[in-house]
């Protein structure tokens, strides 16, 4: 137990301190053109850049990763050979954790921040997943994938960063094949609203073109329900 309060305290510390670095920082304003935006640190992750991301919340978060993946296995099981596409996919916590209860699954990441995504492809190859994780840059309202390619789209704690999240939702609706699914994991909505001014999870994913959603809560750490979690239909 005391663990589960450390992991938990530790998470909601950190982004408390993104929280208000960002606000006193200067997330850019809502009507900048999103070509403006940087690509990196704090304009697309709770910290400062891709290193520092690594060191905090990359550790700290591995077991939501492990959550995440054995949620994904359940929620699909019985289905192989799939096409999952992980979006915001940082330094490859999650991609890594895919790979493992996905074993014929093809897996791609996408990150808009190079430095991220250089992380991951270094990650991929270490643990000798680079085969099967292909490991992607790109921008969630343009993404680098054909249309109806893709099984499942899924995410952990990016949405709330995305300044085009309508958009981005229509893009993840384009590439899903007919039956396909968006299972997205994000912070509380009230969570997004006080470090980026992001709308809320469903609201954005409804205009972006999705009909069936259905809302609920991750269990992670322990019995603490910290995470939003929607899964929409294609």
């Amino acid at each position: 137990m005391q663990a589960r309060w450390w992991i938990l305290g530790g998470v909601s510390g950190s982004a408390a301190v993104a929280g208000a670095a960002r606000a006193i920082g200067g997330r850019p304003p809502a009507d900048e053109p999103s070509g403006a935006r940087p690509d990196t640190g704090w304009a697309t992750c709770s910290a400062p850049g891709a290193r520092a991301y690594e060191a905090t919340f990359g550790r700290l978060l591995t077991g939501l990763y492990r959550a995440i993946a054995s949620d994904l296995a359940t929620t699909l099981t019985g289905q192989s050979g799939l096409h999952i596409v992980d979006i915001g996919a940082g330094p490859g916590g999650l991609a890594a954790a895919l790979a493992e209860v996905f074993p014929d699954a093809r897996i791609t990441t996408v990150d808009i921040d190079a430095d991220m995504a250089s992380l991951a492809a270094a990650r991929m190859a270490r643990e000798g997943i680079d085969e099967r994780v292909r490991v992607s840059l790109g921008d969630v309202a343009a993404l680098p994938l054909p249309d109806h390619s893709v099984d499942l789209v899924t995410s952990s704690f990016s949405v709330h960063h995305w300044p085009e999240a309508v958009a981005g939702f229509s893009e993840v609706r384009r590439v899903l094949r007919p039956g396909g699914r968006a299972i997205i994991y994000d912070l509380p909505d009230w969570w997004g609203r006080f470090e980026t001014h992001a709308p809320a999870l469903v609201e954005v994913a409804t205009a972006g073109g999705f009909e069936v959603i259905t809302s609920s809560r991750l269990r992670w750490p322990g019995p603490f329900a910290v995470v939003h979690r929607i899964d929409a239909t294609a």
